[in-house]
């Protein structure tokens, strides 16, 4: 088996549970954040939903030089939960593709992470796989759950039953 073949069932469950998690994100709730440091839900639910997109990028592109005109990133910015779903569910179904056209050789040649012009991280593309996007996109989904929480709406299952489940 091929790394991307070992990775895609990992990859399409973490889909999945984001898919559920973005799913339940209320309208008409955007400004809402449970600390004034805390990002506002309109822009953590864009980000997490977005990060498909960038991991597109990791496998692609050698480097992002982000803050700058040549950005490829999509920076999400939606108000209704319907158009954040289905913008998700477009970079998701790429980056399924994407990966299961990634070679092996292709996972160990280097990433850059650039902040308009200054190196912020370089590594392989499966390492940038793996921190900037997997674990970046738990991360923030798991903190889309405490909101959720915070704004009394159902938190879904992602690993194993929760309150909401009973």
């Amino acid at each position: 088996m091929t790394l991307a073949q070992r990775l895609l069932p990992e990859l399409e469950q973490q889909l999945a549970n984001t898919h559920k998690v973005l799913s339940e994100v209320p309208d008409g709730r955007n400004d809402f954040a449970p600390h004034e440091r805390s990002m506002p839900l309109t822009r953590l639910a864009g980000h997490t939903a977005e990060l498909a997109g960038f991991a597109h990028l990791h496998l692609t592109v050698p480097s992002i030089n982000m803050g700058t005109p040549e950005d490829p990133r999509k920076i999400l910015r939606m108000l209704l939960k319907a158009d954040l779903v289905h913008e998700f569910e477009g970079m998701a179904a790429r980056l399924v593709e994407t990966l299961k056209a990634t070679s092996d050789a292709t996972f160990d040649e280097s990433f850059t992470l650039l902040k308009q012009g200054n190196l912020v991280l370089q590594t392989t593309r499966y390492n940038a796989y793996r921190t900037l996007f997997l674990d970046h996109m738990v991360h923030h989904r798991a903190q889309l759950g405490v909101y959720l929480r915070l704004l009394g709406e159902k938190v879904p299952a992602t690993f194993g039953p929760t309150a909401d489940d009973k």
